[in-house]
């Protein structure tokens, strides 16, 4: 009797670990191997990836574009591949990258894209909000004089003040350098106005953008949709420092609280005047909740908070890393700072600080500043794209759902586009025996289409005037013992791994 009790527990034993096993095989079989095979007959060429996690453990943290850019010399120009749970077509050729921008079935977001923890911004958003939130702000920027000369006459007031600070001794963190100029001029069109140097809320939104950049990636969405165990495997033990991560969350939640006080001092105000981006969404806020509008677009406090983070940081960063590229090269490369210097003596002197429009005399200073975008590709990978129905990119099958990435790395790298894409060359964009900048359709900085940065022109405008007015005033040198690397790390930006101490010694004509 105990021997046939034994016999049958077994049984019972065996045949619960063979259900488990048959069902593990079952759900890895449905959830891993038919969608590959089906991806394999339907979806563009790619590679093999692993169960539950594709293709994750295989790109490198902060160089995933550099890893998209090896797939492509592998399975060409468009190919798809899993990322978790995600299927991602990826467009490296400027041929199917123009597709994707004129598409209006890639507009949207993936699901879970995005960085605010109360409310999506416009970057974020998909579909209806977004066309209207996008088409509001444009007008609102526009009504705040963007693109017009009273806003670049506040650019060049910061820049006057801005200037003399590079005198002060060697600048050893060039990127914080400018980010304290990029905040004052962002904060002029969010907040109406600027802050000063020693202003303590000054130097904690600083402190709150450079902790920022250290630890949002868009790669994140693919890990965010695994179950935890499995997330927690693709972190490296470096990245688990939750002590460090805490600080560093804690430190980027003092721009949404500030920009909530300047909105409440916004409302107190009930100002009739319409000085910068709060009034006017404010302005729209209370038309909209004044109309018999059946839109359902909402203009909520938490819309417009999320939208001013998302243009302090964008708007601050891009900037300060383009610079900060702008400077390293013009060290690197003297002789192109000697070419602007004489571009600046022939169009302004050096007497009065540059205007926007002496642009269009200065076409190796133009050419140099796109050089700069294309070399330094400081957006490695475009923004994430979801396909809202299935589709086409040329020949190559897109499903609904579908992430779609542009790697601008490899479009501004491609041999096909550029002669000599691994040098620094400036002449590349020089047209009519060096007389005039032409600024090629496949380099798109900013991204390019419906969803292309909506604040291009201001950023635009601050190169220009902050590049030439330092080269007007400065000569460019490395401490003794510095050396310039364009070794980088790409986390929201490809920035510099490390920065040299600078001097900047004014000069005369």
């Amino acid at each position: 009797m105990f021997l046939l009790s034994l016999l049958s527990s077994n049984f019972i034993s065996s045949q619960l670990i063979y259900n488990i096993l048959t069902g593990l095989l079952t759900f890895w079989f449905v959830t891993y191997v038919i969608p590959t095979i089906k991806r394999l007959f339907t979806l563009p060429p790619g590679p093999w990836g692993l169960p539950f996690v594709g293709y994750l453990p295989y790109l490198q943290k902060h160089h995933e574009y550099k890893d998209l850019d090896r797939l492509a010399k592998k399975y060409g120009p468009v190919y798809s591949l899993s990322l978790g749970k995600d299927t991602v077509i990826v467009v490296n050729d400027w041929d199917h990258a123009k597709e994707v921008f004129k598409s209006d079935d890639l507009l949207a977001r993936p699901e879970g894209f995005g960085s605010n923890v109360d409310g999506a911004s416009i970057l974020e958003m998909s579909g209806e909000p977004w066309r209207v939130h996008r088409q509001n702000t444009v007008h609102l920027l526009r009504d705040l004089g963007l693109g017009k000369s009273s806003f670049e006459n506040k650019i060049n007031e910061e820049i006057e003040e801005f200037l003399p600070k590079l005198e002060k001794g060697p600048v050893k963190n060039l990127f914080k350098t400018f980010l304290l100029t990029a905040t004052n001029t962002v904060s002029i069109l969010l907040l109406g106005h600027g802050f000063e140097d020693d202003d303590p809320v000054k130097q904690t939104l600083i402190d709150a953008l450079e902790n920022a950049s250290k630890i949002g990636s868009q790669f994140m969405i693919f890990k965010s949709g695994l179950p935890r165990k499995i997330e927690r495997l693709l972190i490296k033990p470096a990245d688990l420092n939750l002590e460090v991560l805490g600080d560093y969350y804690q430190q980027t939640m003092a721009i949404p609280k500030y920009m909530q006080n300047e909105i409440d001092e916004h409302k107190k105000k009930q100002s009739k005047e319409f000085e910068d981006y709060i009034d006017g969404y404010l302005k729209e806020q209370k038309k909209r909740e004044n109309s018999d509008s059946n839109s359902n677009v909402s203009f909520t406090d938490k819309t417009l908070r999320s939208n001013m983070v998302t243009f302090y940081q964008a708007g601050s960063e891009t900037v300060s890393t383009t610079l900060t590229w702008a400077i390293l090269y013009l060290v690197k490369y003297p002789e192109y700072y000697e070419k602007i210097r004489a571009e600046i003596s022939d169009v302004i002197g050096f007497e009065r600080l540059p205007d926007y429009s002496d642009r269009n005399q200065m076409p190796m200073t133009m050419a140099f500043i796109y050089e700069v975008h294309r070399a330094a590709s400081i957006v490695g990978v475009n923004l994430f794209r979801a396909a809202t129905r299935d589709l086409k990119i040329g020949n190559y099958n897109v499903p609904k759902g579908a992430t779609v990435m542009v790697n601008f790395w490899t479009i501004n790298h491609d041999p096909s586009l550029y002669i000599k894409p691994d040098e620094f060359d400036p002449s590349r964009f020089l047209t009519d025996n060096g007389t005039k900048a032409i600024k090629p359709p496949f380099l798109n900085p900013f991204s390019k289409g419906k969803r292309g940065c909506p604040g291009e022109g201001f950023a635009n405008v601050e190169l220009f005037l902050y590049l030439v007015s330092i080269v007007q005033r400065y000569k460019i040198e490395c401490e003794p013992g510095s050396t310039i690397t364009f070794e980088s790390d790409y986390v929201s930006t490809r920035k510099p791994i490390s920065l040299p101490s600078l001097i900047f010694t004014k000069v005369s004509e």
